[in-house]
């Protein structure tokens, strides 16, 4: 078969899916594998030409998506894993409730490979991972304490939560001031 002479044509026609009104509806269709038989009521279009576009169109524009970086920066990079993965996990989490598992999956393994890129573009392990959570576990406790024997401490810990835009943990510090300190008997 012949390679596309561009984008949008193939044998010197233009592709009828590119053309579509519902051209993001019907693409996101396809990459969430809706059975072509729907698509081709639902969009009114031939199994033909969904079969042409997602071929040489849609396979190639995902294909140059995922090996093109979006700026030879690297925060540029990390920024664009960070929203793949947090897409990932949002549309994750829309399959689900909707009742597709299979789509869910999918986008889960995606989310997966977005945040192990991320993670490998900062050397990042999953030994180091687990050395952190428990040193911010050993900081909350500790942290849990100071604020527990200084209510002047944990007022200012609220106020400087909600200063920077964490009004519900500064609301659940405030809550957990004690009104007087107990005091050790010997």
């Amino acid at each position: 078969m012949a390679k596309p002479q561009s984008l949008h044509t193939l044998y010197g026609r233009q592709c009828t899916v590119c053309a579509h009104v519902d051209l993001g509806d019907i693409d996101g269709a396809l990459v969430a594998s809706v059975p072509i038989a729907r698509l081709v009521q639902q969009f009114g279009l031939s199994r033909d030409s969904l079969y042409r576009h997602l071929r040489w169109h849609l396979r190639p524009a995902i294909q140059a998506a995922l090996t093109s970086t979006p700026s030879t920066r690297p925060l540029a990079l990390v920024e664009r894993l960070a929203e793949i993965a947090d897409d990932a996990r949002a549309a994750r989490a829309t399959a689900y409730a909707s009742g597709n598992p299979a789509l869910g999956a999918r986008l889960g393994d995606a989310e997966t490979r977005a945040l192990e890129a991320l993670a490998g573009r900062f050397k990042i392990t999953h030994d180091d991972v687990a050395a952190d959570r428990t040193k911010v576990a050993r900081i909350a406790r500790a942290l849990d304490a100071a604020l527990r024997a200084s209510p002047d401490l944990a007022r200012g810990v609220a106020d400087a939560l909600a200063a920077e835009g964490l009004g519900d943990m500064a609301d659940d510090v405030r809550n957990s001031i004690p009104d007087s300190i107990p005091t050790l008997e010997a």
